[in-house]
């Protein structure tokens, strides 16, 4: 589910905010000059300002999002639909592997260091051109294995492209203006690729029907168009500097938040796929619907974890957003169990099976919510190095869970699959410290 989780994953990993770190009090962040003042108390009309200011952006890139997936949905069916979603599921899965974990890293030592971003910036690209080619090769022969039955290499390669390397390269570029606080830029560059690909879509329907295949290579080419004018646009104004020293390994903790992530997400896709592409296509819609339900939410917790990383005391403004953030996604749910009926009648009668997918989908949301601030409460408490294991554990059930119940229980048994995953994570997040602190470390 890409609307709640958000970023949390994918850099929650190895941020040490205990008191041994340079954060802990007022004074030492002070005289390290690792945030402006008035980051380091609490501020909430500023966060507010923020969040809305990110949500207005979330939201154009839904709309974006939306809209698209409407007009696919339509014009391609459950079928053709569930074959794009299923290809693009298991792209998806390499995209992490691309950045390295760069644009986390960027992010967290940015927002500390504001004078280094743009030093970070020239390594995490460095580190990005080092990984995309390859991680776009692997992830071709992963969609021509994964994928029930075989598709032309040249839209699977167009496809990987413009999900793996464009997407990882504007994940680095929009936390680079994230981490200098400027919500407005980050909410933009995010947008700014579905808008891209939404348009080239419209371009696409006024000269030929869009096939999947088609549709593919359309996808890619406008993605690396849009990463090729935003990284143009992004480094020129980049001061000539030594790039900073990051390591691989440094970003490797990130990855695996970030992959955990996507394997939870999308390795329903290619399971359901090879019980039919319509059924794929169903918990996609689903899905989707789901993340422009949870919009708001993914705004606050980008307007958030900046904050968090800046502040002298980040549990207690974890607990302080978490609460209203946990309510607002329990309102989610049962407005999306409400608006569920209408999906057959704005996608057509194809589109039944994924009605009931919300409705199990419904209250999935609140789970991410609670699992993002179980993760900020780890940190908080100086125990960073229990997240790996609680993603792995997560991600490993999630994917066990698919195998076992969607083949027998189809969609539904997909959706039980993503509540086992996420109540993994919540129990490994309350077992782990406990067991750390008898010995098991």
């Amino acid at each position: 589910m890409r609307g709640v989780r958000s970023s949390f994953d994918a850099f929650a990993t190895e941020l040490d905010l205990t008191p041994s770190t340079p954060l802990q009090s007022r004074s030492d962040a002070t005289k390290l000059d690792l945030t402006p003042k008035h980051l380091l108390r609490w501020r909430p009309g500023a966060y507010a300002r923020d969040g809305a200011c990110i949500f207005m952006w979330l939201l154009l890139r839904a709309a974006a999002q939306a809209a698209t997936v409407l007009l696919l949905a339509r014009w391609l069916g459950a079928e053709g639909y569930g074959v794009f979603v299923a290809a693009l599921a298991v792209a998806s899965f390499f995209t992490p592997l691309a950045g390295m974990g760069m644009a986390a890293i960027l992010l967290r030592d940015g927002a500390r260091e504001p004078e280094r971003i743009d030093a970070l910036l020239r390594q995490a690209l460095r580190w990005w051109r080092r990984s995309a080619v390859l991680s776009i090769g692997v992830g071709v022969l992963a969609m021509q294995w994964g994928l029930p039955s075989a598709l032309p290499w040249a839209p699977l390669v167009a496809l990987a492209a413009g999900e793996i390397a464009a997407g990882s390269l504007v994940e680095i570029l929009s936390r680079m203006a994230q981490a200098r606080h400027r919500a407005a830029r980050f909410g933009a560059i995010q947008a700014g690729l579905p808008g891209v690909r939404l348009l080239a879509l419209l371009a696409l329907a006024m000269f030929a029907v869009p096939t999947p295949t088609l549709w593919m290579l359309v996808y890619g080419a406008s993605s690396l168009g849009y990463a090729a004018a935003l990284l143009w646009v992004e480094t020129r104004s980049i001061q000539p500097m030594p790039s900073a020293h990051i390591a691989a390994r440094d970003g490797l903790p990130f990855v695996t938040g970030a992959l955990s992530y996507r394997l939870q997400a999308e390795f329903n896709k290619p399971v359901l796929a090879h019980l039919g592409y319509a059924q794929a296509g169903a918990f996609g819609i689903a899905q989707r619907v789901v993340d422009l339900a949870a919009l708001p939410l993914s705004a606050l917790q980008e307007a958030l974890w900046p904050r968090l990383f800046a502040s002298a005391d980040p549990r207690k403004r974890a607990l302080r957003s978490g609460a209203a953030l946990l309510l607002l996604a329990l309102l989610a749910g049962g407005v999306l169990m409400l608006a569920a009926p209408l999906l057959p009648w704005l996608l057509g009668a194809d589109y039944e099976a994924a009605a009931n997918t919300l409705v199990w989908l419904a209250f999935l949301p609140a789970l991410q919510v609670a699992r993002n601030l179980g993760n900020a409460w780890l940190m908080a408490c100086g125990q960073t190095a229990i997240l790996n294991p609680v993603y792995i554990a997560a991600s490993v059930v999630g994917m066990l869970l698919t195998v076992v119940l969607a083949p027998r229980f189809g969609l539904n048994g997909a959706a039980a699959a993503a509540y086992g995953a996420e109540a993994t994570a919540l129990l490994a997040q309350w077992l782990l410290p406990k067991w750390e602190k008898e010995g098991g470390r």
